[in-house]
Formats: C-alpha cells, structure tokens, sequence
C-alpha cells in the first residue's frame, strides 16, 4: 500500500470534505464520569475519564478549542461552547481567513465526525458507525495489526504494562514492576473502573525514541500522510506536548512504513476512515514497535498541522508545543505577548482564563515554530516570565 506525501496541503477539512462532504466536526469528547458536559456516555461507549474528573474548562474550551485550529473552512466545526473571538483574530492574523474554522451551534440533528463515539448522537449521524469505532478505539485492536509490537500477555507477567482497553493521553496506563505496584493498581480500578477490560503488554526496553505518527485514511483506503512528532510525558507519565523536527519527517518515514500500512488495511477493513494517530517506540537498535492506534484527531494533530505551515511559510524547521501552559495575564495579554516574538510563530491554540482576587491566569494550548529547538525555549520562558 502505498503512502502519498502531499506537498500543498493545509488544512484537515479538506481532506475530509472529500470523504464526508456533508459532515460537521464535533470537537469534544463525551465523558463517563464527569457533569460538566452535555455529552455523556453513561451506560455504553465508556471512556475511561481520569479521576478526579477533567475541569469543566478543559472539557468544554481548551480541549475542543485547539482541535479547531488548523481544521480550515471546508467543513463547520461545532461545540457546546464558541471559540473566543480574540482567538480567531489570533488565527486569522497567523493563517489568514481560509485558517479560520466555520464554527456553527451544536445541532443534534446534523451528522458528525466524532472524536470518540457518542452514546447520546444517534448512530446514523456519526461518520463513523459507532460500534465499530468504539471496538477501533480499543487498546485490544493493536493485537490485530500485523507489525512489529509489544508482546501480549494473558495474565500479568512482571514487568508489564497494563493498559485501561479505552483510555487516553497515556490515562489509564500502569507500569507494574511487581506486586506491590500491582496491589496498588487494583486498588484503583476498584474504586473508578472495576468492570474494565485490561490489556497487559511486555515492556520495551532500552527505548531512545517515543514518536506519534500521524496520517489520513481515505474512504477508499489510500494513505496521506501527515507527518510526525516526538512526544513528551510529565513526571506522573501523562502526554504533555511534543516537538516536531523537519529531518525527522523523511529520516523516520522508511522505518514507520510498516506500522503505518498494517493499521491502515486493518483500520480501513473495519470501515473506518478519517485521521489516525498511532504511536511508536524505537529502541536503541532501531527496531520499531506500534504501542497504541488512536482513530481520530490527537491532542497533537493541530501542532504537527501548524508545524507543517510554518515550515513552508517561513523556513522554521523546528517545533515545540506544550500543553496547559500557565501564562500570567489575560488572554488579550497573552496573544499581544506571543505576536511580539519576531525570531519565530508562537501560536496559541486554545486558551481559557481564571481569576484568583484581582490577578489573572490564562491557561493555554501553544505551539512555538522556529529555527531552533533553543529559540523554542526562549519563547516558551519569555511567555513564563511575563
């Protein structure tokens, strides 16, 4: 199967206005534990949320918000909640009117591409037929791909990894490395997700590189390819951000083939169609092993996009983004702050404000493009010090 590397493309509705022309993107996922969203999956299609449930900010701005940048006008984009106008001025003034997304209200009657299946949206409005994309969703789907990955156990096996079957953003995952981190596993899952399945996989050793790939998957089952990014986790291994490299794209393409065509054919067999995030660990021998197969637009798909524009617009070969960053100000503050950088494109995803007596904070989604991972940064630490 072959991989297309398309040299003109911007923007992801217009891929997708070619499979599901009559679609809108729902941005949000549904949650299982939270009220803080209209979109429950109560009883069927759980996602395994974290515990304590996400703020209500993250669910209904911060999140759905950066996955609007770089969508394009091809096809609307809907949420409970607007993007705030000071954004799109932002992202006009970055990509000009045709990076700015069509935001429409939520209508319960249109037909959605989802980011997760929704228990409360009748199947027929989603592309996607939802019990398919719950079973694609699923950690047990890897197992099924033919390529090289991690091993499978049928019972847990020290070390290993236990993986939550629906869980995301490296939520619901557990690095058992002997009774005592089990015990405390169980008792966990007893409290929040004691009916889970789990998926128990052999640890990857001597790894040197953690990489999301990223591609389109058309209707008909040919590959577009979009690219890659290396990723970065907290200190409580949760996904925080990433940094996107120009030789990486070509260096790693070779390597990633594999992977990335095994899930396409399993993925397209399936019936499913749309964006696809997959992630790969290489190892210092430079074998390469598929971890996880995400259907759907990632917290990091609007970054590598961006990425991609900048590198053509401006020759900044290198990115870095970050994840619920902590900025000082307001978000007027912020965008007149980010804008001021001239050595490189800062670009603020997603942003929502929270006020503590008379001072502000504004917590964002931002990606910084420019010549040098260094003058990343320095961006990165003039936004803190401000």
């Amino acid at each position: 199967m072959l991989i297309e590397i398309p040299d003109d493309l911007r923007y992801l509705s217009e891929l997708y206005s070619a499979d599901a022309a009559d679609a809108c993107f729902l941005a949000e996922y549904p949650s299982s534990n939270s009220k803080d969203t209209i979109f429950q999956n109560s009883t069927e299609f759980i996602i395994h949320d974290p515990f304590p449930a996400p703020p209500r900010e993250l669910l209904t701005s911060l999140g759905p918000h950066h996955l609007m940048c770089c969508w394009g006008t091809q096809l609307p984009v809907t949420s409970q909640i607007a993007p705030p106008g000071k954004l799109l001025e932002h992202w006009q003034r970055t990509f000009g009117t045709e990076g700015l997304p069509k935001w429409k209200p939520y209508d319960d009657s249109d037909l959605f591409i989802t980011m997760f299946p929704h228990q409360s949206i009748p199947p027929q409005q989603q592309v996607v037929e939802p019990l398919v994309n719950y079973e694609l969703h699923s950690k047990e789907i890897i197992e099924q791909i033919d390529c090289p990955q991690a091993k499978v156990y049928d019972s847990i096996e020290y070390p290993c990894i236990v993986k939550l079957s629906h869980g995301y953003a490296g939520l619901g995952n557990y690095l058992l490395r002997d009774a005592s981190d089990e015990a405390a596993m169980r008792e966990e899952l007893a409290k929040h997700w004691s009916d889970s399945t789990l998926i128990i996989n052999s640890v990857i050793e001597n790894i040197c590189g953690d990489y999301g790939v990223q591609f389109y998957l058309r209707r008909d089952g040919s590959i577009i390819w979009l690219g890659l990014t290396e990723q970065h986790f907290n200190e409580s291994k949760r996904w925080c951000g990433g940094t996107y490299s120009k030789h990486l794209q070509t260096d790693l393409l070779q390597s990633f083939e594999p992977h990335v065509t095994a899930t396409a054919a399993t993925l397209h067999e399936k019936g499913y169609f749309g964006v696809v995030g997959i992630d790969i660990l290489r190892d210092d021998e430079g074998r390469c092993f598929l971890v996880d197969v995400n259907p759907r637009l990632t917290g990091i798909t609007p970054f590598l996009m961006a990425s991609r524009i900048f590198q053509g617009e401006d020759s900044y070969d290198e990115g870095i983004y970050q994840a619920s960053f902590r900025f000082n100000g307001t978000l007027t503050e912020l965008i007149s702050v980010a804008e001021s950088i001239d050595y490189g494109r800062v670009l603020i995803l997603s942003a929502f404000e929270r006020s503590a007596g008379d001072n502000r904070t504004t917590i964002c989604h931002v990606s910084v493009s420019s010549e040098s991972q260094s003058r990343n940064r320095e961006a990165l630490d003039q936004l803190a010090k401000h």
